[in-house]
């Protein structure tokens, strides 16, 4: 939304109306399934009664785009495929202790030069993968078999998350402190309800 100049709003003003929008946001959830691809218009005069300052928020006359024109739109949920949800140290936390843990015979906590030598040679192959192109594709000795297990892992990781709100208003400061509904529409270039009927 274009923002407006010179206007003099009371200290909180912008708080209280992010908490009003929340409140707002949550029952228009409430009305609509998350599946639900939906548009409008809202109108909107807000005015600071400390100040005088009043503002008229009308959608754009911007035709197309992705609000298709309209002043709003709610776009439908999203299942997107996040392809590491584990983070990078946990995962080579438990790749090194599985592979070693298979090689050596547990014995306390006591590591024998087959389980250092393992845990060396993995670490500096993680290293060197670094700044290969493809390390797996270059010096992998079971390439398709830790591809098709990554892909099976990747696959697990689907999430959905909330759809796109999309705004395409404009914000009309308001020299007059009381403005009629007719002198409203007016000023946006709407018909009122009688013109609209006639």
């Amino acid at each position: 939304m274009k923002e407006t100049k010179n206007m003099e709003w009371t200290d909180g003003v912008g708080k209280a109306l992010s908490t009003l929008g929340s409140v707002i946001s949550k029952q228009e959830k409430a009305r609509h399934d998350k599946r639900e691809d939906y548009f409008s218009d809202p109108m909107l005069y807000v005015q600071d009664l400390n100040t005088g300052t009043s503002v008229l928020l009308v959608p754009d006359d911007n035709e197309g785009g992705k609000t298709k024109g309209r002043g709003y739109r709610r776009c439908s949920s999203v299942r997107q495929r996040i392809p590491n949800k584990v983070p990078p140290k946990l995962q080579m936390s438990v790749l090194l202790d599985m592979v070693v843990g298979m090689l050596v015979p547990k014995e306390g906590d006591r590591m024998g030069p087959l389980g250092e030598a393992a845990y060396n040679r993995i670490a500096n192959a993680m290293v060197e993968a670094q700044s290969a192109e493809n390390w797996l594709k270059e010096n992998g000795k079971h390439a398709s078999r830790v591809n098709e297990i990554i892909e099976k892992l990747q696959d697990m990781t689907w999430t959905e998350r909330s759809g796109d709100t999309l705004l395409n208003m404009r914000a009309i400061q308001m020299e007059e402190a009381v403005m009629s509904e007719k002198k409203i529409l007016e000023t946006v270039g709407r018909p009122t309800q009688m013109e609209a009927l006639e």
